[in-house]
């Protein structure tokens, strides 16, 4: 056969590689990268849920100090059983009834002064309040609305005879939690606001009033939209079908028509669990998060085009680049038949190549923000091969150790001092943990979440276990990120693995880590899987 012709079939050869290369490439590489695409969004979606909680909870926790107040106490003791009182419809009509009395008027000075100072404290207060059991007010925000009566059934019975019930029973089954009535549209001012209640009870335990906190959603739903700019996000009520937010305003309140969104309401109107997931319809990814607390349910819908551009992008720049290869070879050999010199380029040509495959398959592997592995590597590193056998061999007398790290309330970082301090902890996070057990020993797993993995050269792993101990106190300590000293609290979780080790530890983990929480004392706790 002449040289030509071995050329040619050589030729042929290599660009048939290239393209199957190119084929399987793409393929593992748009699987991964889509999974991680995917994972990604819900864990902003859950970080966004988390966030929406973390307000609701500590506007509850506000309401509950604010009922604890001796000025409100003192103020709902005095005026009961008072007719003056509980006739005054205006201000200057309840100043004047309680003027009658040199302890009531004092109480309520005491506890209108109270208010407005406490009500200066509260970001985005549309208005707090003390009301007696029949909703007459007492003090507010506003100096000028005591006096008012919310539900007066008095004078209207048959428009708020059913309210006030509802709301005294509400705060009754609350017991001495918050009531919290959800996101309404303010019938005063006619914005979206929290609404939450809370009773103030004699020493008998017998309601003597209540307090009651209206806050507006605005910076809320800044935080949410800091999160992630480019998603549509909307939230339901999971009991009564309707929007709580909606970027078209004239959605809220009214019931939602989605049979996808009517789907899940019923899924989840009874479920005590928080939970996540996804689905993608009309070119669009919607993920979603049920919190339970509350039977809201968020949504964050997202193009496809969006989510999976970056796998899109890949793929296009690894055909692009399989094209331009395959022209280069076929170019370069027409012209290697004219003179063999070109032989020795072509073959720099193909190294170059492999190179470039190489470091494209080593970023997709790879975080950039912390510049360790990604969860797509843990997977590839503790998953099967392409003939469905485990790439790591059972170890039973020289186990794995498996420690995760979750820093626990992340979104407040973010929202306290900004995501280029956020970016920080997780990169100062990613730095500790590489000193501590080897750069590829440690991956990001999540948003806020790193695992490492510890080789352990006997069953005895109290030496191991001890070090990642240490490591979660190093983690606790105040550091200096940015201009900023933050002290951050972090969860943590290990495992033991010696036989059937696969991807599936990180769900132990998590869990574990949820059950758990902040580990407060620096000591993460440790499961044996292999006990099982």
């Amino acid at each position: 056969m002449s040289k030509t012709a071995r050329r040619i079939i050589t030729t042929a050869i290599v660009v048939l590689a290239i393209i199957a290369l190119t084929v399987v490439m793409v393929i593992n590489t748009s699987s991964k990268t889509r999974k991680n695409a995917i994972d990604h969004m819900k864990s902003i979606t859950s970080q966004q849920a988390s966030m929406i909680e973390s307000f609701v909870e500590n506007a509850e926790n506000t309401l509950k100090g604010f009922s604890c107040s001796p000025e409100v106490k003192e103020l709902l003791t005095v005026v009961q059983n008072k007719p003056d009182i509980e006739a005054a419809e205006t201000a200057d009509a309840l100043k004047a009834a309680a003027a009658k009395d040199i302890t009531t008027s004092k109480a309520l000075e005491a506890a209108q002064k109270y208010t407005e100072e406490m009500s200066k404290t509260i970001i985005g207060v549309e208005g707090l309040w003390v009301g007696d059991w029949n909703t007459h007010c007492l003090t507010h925000t506003d100096p000028n609305t005591p006096g008012m009566t919310t539900r007066n059934a008095k004078k209207d019975p048959e428009k708020f005879a059913g309210p006030l019930k509802a709301l005294q029973d509400g705060m009754r089954n609350a017991g001495d939690g918050v009531y919290n009535v959800g996101i309404i549209i303010s019938p005063a001012t006619k914005r979206q606001i929290i609404s939450m209640y809370k009773s103030v009870k004699d020493d008998n335990g017998n309601p003597i009033g209540f307090v009651g906190l209206g806050i507006f959603t605005d910076k809320l739903v800044d935080a949410l939209k800091s999160v992630e700019s480019d998603s549509t996000f909307y939230m339901v009520n999971s009991l009564d079908n309707k929007y709580i937010f909606c970027n078209d305003n004239d959605k809220v309140a009214q019931e939602a028509t989605d049979k996808k969104i009517l789907e899940l309401t019923e899924k989840y109107k009874d479920s005590v669990d928080n939970e996540n997931g996804d689905f993608e319809e009309n070119k669009n990814v919607t993920f979603y998060s049920y919190m339970s607390e509350n039977h809201w349910i968020l949504f964050n819908e997202t193009p496809s085009s969006d989510v999976f551009s970056f796998s899109r992008s890949i793929n296009l720049e690894m055909i692009i680049f399989c094209a331009v290869c395959i022209i280069f070879i076929i170019i370069f050999n027409i012209v290697s038949i004219k003179q063999e010199a070109t032989l020795q380029r072509l073959e720099q040509s193909k190294r170059k190549q492999a190179a470039i495959t190489k470091n494209l398959h080593i970023a997709a592997l790879k975080d950039i923000l912390t510049d360790v592995n990604n969860r797509i590597k843990f997977v590839d590193d503790f998953g099967k091969d392409d003939d469905g056998n485990a790439k790591v061999a059972d170890c039973p007398t020289s186990p794995y150790l498996f420690a995760m790290f979750n820093i626990s309330k992340f979104s407040d970082v973010n929202i306290n001092y900004g995501h280029d301090v956020g970016d920080a902890a997780l990169a100062s996070t990613a730095d500790i943990l590489k000193d501590r057990f080897g750069a590829q020993s440690v991956y990001r797993t999540g948003s806020d979440e790193f695992v490492v993995t510890v080789k352990c050269d006997s069953n005895d792993v109290s030496g191991p276990v001890s070090d990642i101990n240490e490591t979660l106190g190093e983690l606790s300590r105040p550091r200096k990120l940015g201009n900023d000293v933050v002290s951050l609290q972090y969860a943590a979780a290990v495992v033991k693995k010696g036989t059937a080790i696969s991807p599936a530890v990180l769900i132990t983990l998590k869990d574990m880590i949820n059950k758990n929480g902040v580990s407060m004392d620096y000591t993460a706790p440790f499961v044996d899987m292999d006990a099982y």
